[in-house]
């Protein structure tokens, strides 16, 4: 009984002290890196920009924007048009800044400088992010479509995306990582989900924790100074989570899916 416990001990310690490692490794590539990520992250600010710039029917949160898909049907055929090319430029921008991010992960973990294939492998792998993510979107609007009038819509809709969101969250990382192609990256990607349910919940809970205090802290700011718009809060914050929160995050995704990798030495 006691090797029992002894040994439950042990793993719960290592457990811990991977987690740690994870976390204590993401903060030094994130601030070690600091200047790239942050470079390789603008085109991701200016796509997320995109549907406040052209006027689509949008409505910022959390410091991301967000579509409001019941206004959709109240648009003519030009304003569908122009929502729908700034849908693509935003996607492609927030796929390159993706990618980008993940390059600068991979030159840290192997220790060399990008190569020029490296370099024209960008292009491949935004575009095949590019068009995972457009699948997912057309796929989720063609569920939201075809439960309009179904009582089960506000249960089915958000499973749906729960599902297609972890479906789809190491794919770039696993693409890039591992330098496999689309279909393979897909299968990696949900089995990480299946093999790492703790690390992603607190993945999770960590990047609501960050996008809440941020969101809070600088509205009641805005609250308190009067003669700054609210507006201009909602862009402060989603300047600063484009910029510094969400690609700290997509670090720790990494890290995290890195961490499959048992020899890999801290």
């Amino acid at each position: 009984m006691s090797f029992l416990f002894c040994s439950f001990v042990r793993c719960n310690m290592k457990n811990a002290k991977v987690k740690n490692t994870i976390m204590e490794y993401t903060m030094q590539v994130y601030l070690k890196n600091f200047g790239l990520i942050i470079l390789a992250s603008i085109p991701g600010l200016f796509g997320l920009a995109m549907p406040l710039l052209v006027g689509m029917p949008s409505y910022v949160s959390l410091g991301g924007v967000y579509l409001r898909t019941a206004s959709i049907v109240d648009l003519d055929n030009v304003a569908i048009v122009a929502m729908s090319a700034s849908v693509l430029v935003c996607v492609y921008l927030m796929s390159f800044a993706i990618v980008a991010i993940n390059m600068v992960i991979k030159r840290q973990r192997t220790m060399k400088r990008l190569s020029m294939d490296d370099l024209r492998s960008i292009a491949q792998w935004t575009n095949s992010v590019f068009v995972a993510y457009i699948s997912a979107m057309i796929l989720f609007l063609l569920v939201q479509i075809y439960t309009y009038d179904n009582q089960w819509q506000s249960v089915i809709v958000p499973l749906v995306n729960i599902i297609i969101g972890f479906g789809l969250l190491f794919f770039p990382t696993a693409m890039i990582m591992d330098e496999i192609r689309s279909f393979r990256a897909l299968q990696r990607s949900i089995g990480m989900v299946f093999a790492k349910p703790v690390l992603i919940l607190q993945w999770l809970i960590i990047s609501l924790i960050l996008l809440s205090v941020v969101d809070v802290v600088s509205l009641t700011i805005v609250d308190f100074l009067p003669f700054i718009p609210r507006i201009i809060g909602q862009w402060a914050v989603m300047a600063f989570n484009s910029l510094i929160i969400l690609p700290f995050l997509i670090v720790l995704l990494a890290q995290i899916y890195i961490n499959k990798y048992t020899i890999l030495v801290y």
